[in-house]
């Protein structure tokens, strides 16, 4: 044991700083302990760290890393070779925190002078001590010198810029006085608090805490596996490098080897609580992965239905279904580039016509929820004003939901600047945000949709035989795509970096019949389950909507469109009609009067949608 360390057991108390001595450190400090387990993979960086701390004027040390990337792993392995100091941890949040009404963040300066002339007294102590312990190598008195750990350092800057202030001697003095400071903190929190400060940046020598490469990190896991008596129990090394990239790739938000270490501590506790129903094998590892960050891992997208479960969802797009399948396949296999998104798409067509349903059945398919989708209305990114909101906004919620669809409706309407920050996704998976910190996209599905070039698909509506429009998209595949490169509403550039462009047909007269009759079905079904009421509809109703109420044809809103007028004509006067008639419980929609449709004679239709309650006994069921 170094003499710093017999000292200490003499001075401090059981609970740590004797209270009445030093009442600042008493309530603010504890010492620092070695670490539980070896400190791998930071030679050159605790060398860096010991160099600063016998400097000989100014003494201090600013750690700088991303949070669980072992900053504080790196001071306890100092101290363990440093055992001629005594190493003191400071907590900054406490000193900030309110106490007995007073407000923390004002009295923080004083509490920081406080700390400070305890340290003193206390290093003053240590010296009256060590008087008669023989010399050392630095002439004995390195044995009296105090280290200060301050993690979370930004604190002191952002809640009290007077106890920023107040530290500075303290700092400018650390050399001559034998009391040093290692500050910490990330690398976001320094750029917005402190760097802007040159004269407390002056007093702190910087080093970096990079993240640990894939070696080093599966050698600190074995070490804790080892520590932890469960190593016996791994019997296939390749879990180690397993959890190193299942964490890089399902927790991009922390670092390594913080999130590595936390799912191998999951898996233990796992075991540990349910004996022999669990084994530390990649079956744990994915319900670990699971339970912490809700991403099923072991939920495996079967490529030999992925077009048919797609066909489901979306009418009449076979060609554009097949289109996609063909790249969802590589992304299934895992054999897609891991430097980039997994896969992104353009979805090209009219409106209504399924692009944005697709991308529901997409996410649907791939992560089992069709709310696993981020959209935005690019439209509203029309100003160049707007880049920095849209950067913060995306960069924050793949942050939250880093695997998901990234849907990004109406492309074209976005300014030009918007674009550009979308080719540094596509090209290398990755944006940093205002702050600096760096978000990653390599989870994510990016789908694009475009109106633009709908000239091409007016054509294709008049000339296509099939009713899902696949021979008319295999012929105009190659116009559609220089409609899109010439159109100057739409970025030429960005069409390279896609995966896929995947042009959707408009809706065949057939197709808009069928997407009624399910939504018909539907509202049968919502209607019975919430109000008891059987519901008939009559099959004109269908016929009604489509060919007498709807233009059919590229611009009429398609899908949507048709959908808004089902919701005027039979959904509005239904709810209506079951509001004020609450004990009916067999009701009827039907279409009275001559249609046009029927009547090719008739300039304008005569018929309209009826709604009332129906004699069962009566009414033949359609």
């Amino acid at each position: 044991m170094g003499m710093a360390l017999e000292l200490q057991e003499v001075l401090k108390t059981e609970e740590g700083f004797d209270t009445k001595k030093y009442p600042y450190l008493a309530k603010y400090a504890t010492f620092m302990k070695s670490p539980s387990r070896p400190v791998l993979g930071r030679e050159h960086e605790m060398r860096r760290l010991l160099a600063s701390l016998n400097r000989a004027e100014l003494s201090n040390a600013f750690l700088l890393g991303d949070a669980g990337s072992g900053k504080t792993m790196l001071v306890q392995g100092t101290l363990a070779r440093d055992t001629d100091r005594i190493y003191v941890e400071v907590d900054l949040a406490k000193m900030a925190a309110s106490d007995n009404g007073e407000d923390g963040a004002t009295q923080m300066a004083s509490r920081v002078k406080g700390l400070f002339d305890d340290a003193e007294k206390f290093k003053r102590e240590v010296e009256r001590m060590d008087e008669n312990s023989q010399a050392n190598t630095f002439s004995g008195e390195q044995s009296s010198e105090l280290v200060l750990f301050m993690d979370e350092f930004h604190l002191l800057v952002q809640l009290s810029p007077a106890a920023a202030q107040a530290i500075k001697p303290a700092l400018a003095e650390s050399g001559r006085r034998g009391i040093k400071v290692i500050a910490a903190t990330t690398f976001a929190e320094f750029h917005e608090y402190i760097e802007k400060d040159q004269a407390l940046m002056q007093r702190l020598q910087r080093i970096n805490i990079r993240e640990p490469n894939k070696e080093t990190v599966v050698s600190i896991l074995k070490s804790v596996a080892k520590t932890h008596k469960v190593a016996g129990l791994i019997y296939d090394d390749y879990l180690y490098d397993l959890i190193y990239e299942l964490s890089n790739r399902y927790v991009p938000a922390d670092s390594q080897p913080r999130k590595s270490i936390l799912m191998l501590d999951s898996m233990i506790g796992w075991m540990r609580t349910y004996p022999g129903e669990y084994k530390m094998d990649r079956k744990l590892l994915c319900e670990v992965i699971y339970d912490s960050t809700g991403v099923q891992v072991s939920f495996q997208v079967d490529g030999r239905t992925i077009e048919s479960q797609l066909n489901e969802r979306v009418f009449s797009q076979q060609y554009a279904m097949k289109t996609l399948e063909n790249r969802l396949q590589i992304a299934v296999a895992d054999l897609h580039d891991k430097t980039r998104p997994i896969s992104s798409f353009l979805f090209t067509g009219p409106t209504g016509v399924g692009k944005t349903e697709t991308a529901k059945a997409l996410s649907a398919l791939l992560f089992g929820d069709d709310r696993a989708m981020i959209r935005f209305d690019m439209s509203e990114y029309a100003l160049e004003s707007s880049l920095n909101q849209f950067r913060e906004e995306l960069t924050d919620r793949v942050w939250n939901r880093s695997h998901s669809i990234v849907l990004l409706d109406e492309i074209e309407k976005a300014d030009r600047s918007i674009t550009r920050l979308l080719l540094q996704v596509l090209d290398d998976g990755r944006l940093s945000n205002t702050q600096g910190r760096e978000v990653s996209f390599l989870n994510t599905y990016i789908i694009l949709t475009t109106n633009a070039g709908n000239e091409v698909y007016q054509d294709i509506a008049h000339y296509a035989t099939s009713n899902d429009g696949s021979d008319g998209m295999q012929a105009y595949q190659k116009v559609i795509h220089q409609a899109l490169i010439k159109n100057p509403s739409f970025a030429p550039e960005i069409i390279n970096r896609l995966n896929a462009i995947i042009p959707f047909q408009p809706l065949s007269p057939q197709t808009y019949e069928n997407i009624l009759i399910k939504k018909l079905e539907a509202l049968q079904a919502v209607v019975y389950q919430t109000h008891g009421v059987d519901l008939l509809i009559d099959k004109k109703v269908v016929t009604f909507l489509v060919h007498d109420l709807f233009d059919i044809d590229t611009n009429s809103g398609g899908a949507r469109g048709l959908v808004s007028l089902l919701e005027a004509h039979v959904v509005a006067p239904l709810s209506r009609y079951i509001n004020n008639h609450p004990d009916t419980k067999h009701m009827g929609v039907r279409v009275i009067g001559e249609m046009s449709y029927e009547n090719k004679s008739k300039l304008k239709s005569s018929a309209n949608i009826e709604i009332g309650s129906i004699d069962m006994k009566k009414l033949r069921r359609m």
